[in-house]
């Protein structure tokens, strides 16, 4: 009867102790797996999400490169002639640019959480428009400008400075776009290469920045070219 009592009997404490410790680390172990795969999949969704945007920019330059900045090509009378120059309404103008020209000239810079650009009408008058919000609710194209090349600009700003699809972890997230003129003769185009016989080859190069600098997205496309006479 005492023997059988004996195997019986439940788990001592030190048993009891050692399988609630076992447990526990298991249960440790499946919580750390969990936060891990939770950041995993935040970090590749991010990833999808920059890979997508830096494809539109690309395709906005590319669909707009025959746009003249500044120009309402909807009444106006615009023509590109062959030699590159641009006539609008039978008058010549040096100052006119197409949309890679523009970008060629300057870098498109967003950070986060920075301010969004000062809406400018076709007056030149940065008070005329009511400047962009920061809602999220918002549309990005709400402040609409007379040209595309100024819209698309526009949309990339409200995108990236408002964090509207990418989240900002710190102040390395920037985002930019830069546009290359490149050709072989010198004082027609900043930068030479002798392979090129283009009168201007227009590379363009997308860089978005994430998880505050540490995750960095490149793109290089042909934005334009000019076939030299």
């Amino acid at each position: 009867m005492t023997k059988k009592i004996k195997n019986i009997l439940g788990l001592t404490i030190l048993e009891a102790l050692i399988s609630t410790a076992i447990v526990g680390i298991g249960f440790v172990a499946i919580l750390q797996m969990v936060n891990y795969s939770v950041q995993s999949i935040d970090t590749s969704g991010e990833r999808t999400k920059a890979n997508y945007l830096v494809s539109m920019m690309a395709e906005d330059v590319i669909g707009h490169r025959d746009s003249i900045y500044g120009v309402n090509t909807n009444t106006q009378d615009v023509v590109m002639n062959v030699d590159g120059t641009i006539t609008i309404e039978g008058v010549e103008r040096p100052d006119a640019r197409r949309f890679s020209d523009h970008l060629a000239g300057q870098e498109f810079t967003a950070r986060c959480g920075g301010p969004a650009a000062v809406a400018i009408d076709a007056t030149g008058d940065p008070d005329a428009t009511p400047p962009p919000t920061n809602d999220p609710t918002k549309s990005i194209y709400e402040t609409e400008f007379v040209d595309a090349p100024s819209n698309k600009e526009e949309k990339w700003m409200r995108i990236f400075s408002e964090n509207r699809y990418l989240k900002c972890k710190g102040e390395k997230d920037v985002k930019k776009m830069k546009v290359y003129k490149i050709c072989r003769w010198p004082g027609v185009c900043p930068y030479q290469d002798n392979s090129i016989t283009d009168d201007g080859m227009y590379i363009g190069r997308v860089q978005i920045n994430l998880n505050d600098g540490r995750k960095r997205k490149f793109l290089y496309f042909q934005t334009d070219y000019k076939i030299r006479k």
